[in-house]
């Protein structure tokens, strides 16, 4: 535990339920703790405070909110070009030729500048799950992801896959990029 200042406490990573719960009591004692853990998105943080032994009721009560993140690799802005997808890749994403009609596609060909990849540069999607009591009455009953995703998405909550499709959307990377670092919802 590294400590800046007596109200707030920056720990390392979490990887097992002894610092887990370390975090958690510190919070509970008026610290703001901030910390890492490795998950696929902001629910999965919730699942894994659980699976270490963190008990639900003193999790809820010491969490505010949650951020997960990914970088998407951009589309070069050297070699870019329109782009019209397959139906295949649509499907694949869980998109249909309707949803997307208004999307403006875009791909690198392949330059020097981007070493014939098509991508250079990299950007942040990140998604923000803030808890209200609603959200933590539900962890705290053990509620499926199902209905936390629901609550959720009922108070605001935009997954880091609707983040990462608005950035297809806009031409900015590729739905094979989002295809490989998100998961369709």
């Amino acid at each position: 535990i590294l400590r800046h200042d007596p109200d707030k406490i920056l720990v390392g990573e979490i990887r097992d339920g002894e610092t887990a719960n370390i975090a958690v009591q510190a919070a509970l004692t008026g610290h703001l703790v901030l910390t890492s853990v490795h998950a696929n998105n902001a629910f999965s943080v919730i699942d894994r405070f659980i699976h270490m032994g963190v008990e639900p009721n003193s999790f809820v009560d010491a969490l505010i909110g949650v951020v997960a993140q990914r970088l998407i690799r951009k589309v070069c802005s050297h070699c870019v070009s329109d782009d019209t997808p397959e139906v295949e890749l649509l499907a694949a994403s869980g998109l249909t030729r309707g949803q997307v009609a208004n999307w403006r596609f875009r791909k690198g060909t392949g330059c020097p500048a981007c070493r014939n990849t098509g991508y250079l540069g990299r950007k942040a999607i990140a998604e923000v799950l803030r808890l209200d009591d609603d959200l933590k009455h539900a962890i705290a009953k053990h509620a499926p992801a199902v209905e936390l995703k629901k609550i959720a998405l009922g108070n605001g909550f935009i997954s880091m896959r609707q983040i990462a499709l608005n950035a297809v959307a806009r031409g900015e990377t590729t739905l094979q990029e989002i295809n490989r670092v998100t998961f369709v919802d």
